[in-house]
């Protein structure tokens, strides 16, 4: 009885110390795991802190480093995508407003003419367009009173985006989804949207002279007083648009069938 006894409180003791052990053990790899997630954000940080200070040289190529560094970070950390996307905005914004005008353009019906836009400016709006739009943190781009005219902005995700002011003329906005945007005064002149979609867009005063829209959606967009001449809208609906003022004057194949006139 003794002895069994003895085994017993032996095998209950080595229990305890097995149990201690995992315990410690656990304890042990949830620190070292806060301890490499504590490294990575330094280290994220740290990256970040390198691509902002390239943004601002002088040389054009360290800018579009310090734009596609940004980039990389972006994939590596998805949750600073909405703080790296207010940043390129606001790149853009500042390093957009020394352009100037965009070069006259006497050609009519004349398409994609303009120079590209500046290739610190282009990467920028590269690494935007290729953003997963679904990591945006509920914020909608903005990019108002930029100077983007030349600018290719194929296939971007841009519903909800600000553009109000903004001068878009020769840019290239192929398949570009600008639902329920807002182009309050936009210049979209000599710009290229074919297949674009701007259903239910706010496009008051938009400026659309010379703009290749065809197969472009606007059906249900605000496009009271907007300036449509010589635009090129073959195959465009319009469908519960509201063209209430608008001039529209030598439409290219047009056709209003359900616009509000």
């Amino acid at each position: 009885m003794i002895v069994t006894a003895i085994t017993a409180l032996a095998a209950l003791g080595s229990s305890a110390a097995t149990g201690y052990a995992l315990i410690y053990t656990r304890d042990s790899v949830e620190a070292g795991r806060e301890q490499l997630r504590l490294a990575e954000q330094g280290q994220t940080t740290e990256r970040f802190g390198r691509a902002v200070e390239q943004l601002g040289h002088a040389a054009l190529d360290v800018r579009v480093g310090g734009i596609y560094a940004l980039e990389r970070i972006m994939r590596d950390s998805p949750q600073d995508q909405p703080a790296i996307m207010e940043v390129l905005q606001a790149f853009i914004r500042v390093h957009s407003a020394s352009r100037g005008k965009p070069p006259a353009i006497t050609d009519v019906g004349a398409e994609r003419l303009l120079p590209a836009a500046p290739a610190d400016i282009q990467a920028a709006l590269n690494v935007i367009v290729r953003r997963d739009h679904s990591r945006d943190g509920g914020r909608t781009i903005d990019l108002s009173y930029t100077k983007l005219f030349g600018a290719d902005l194929s296939d971007a995700y841009l519903v909800g985006a600000e553009l109000e002011g903004a001068d878009l003329t020769g840019a290239t906005m192929f398949r570009a989804n600008l639902t329920k945007a807002h182009l309050l005064s936009t210049n979209l002149s000599f710009a290229s949207c074919r297949w674009a979609n701007f259903t239910d867009a706010g496009m008051v005063k938009v400026v659309m002279v010379n703009t290749f829209a065809y197969n472009a959606n606007f059906n249900g967009a605000e496009l009271q007083a907007a300036i449509m001449h010589n635009t090129f809208l073959d195959g465009t609906t319009f469908v519960g648009a509201n063209i209430r003022g608008a001039k529209i004057t030598d439409p290219v194949r047009a056709n209003f069938a359900g616009a509000e006139k």
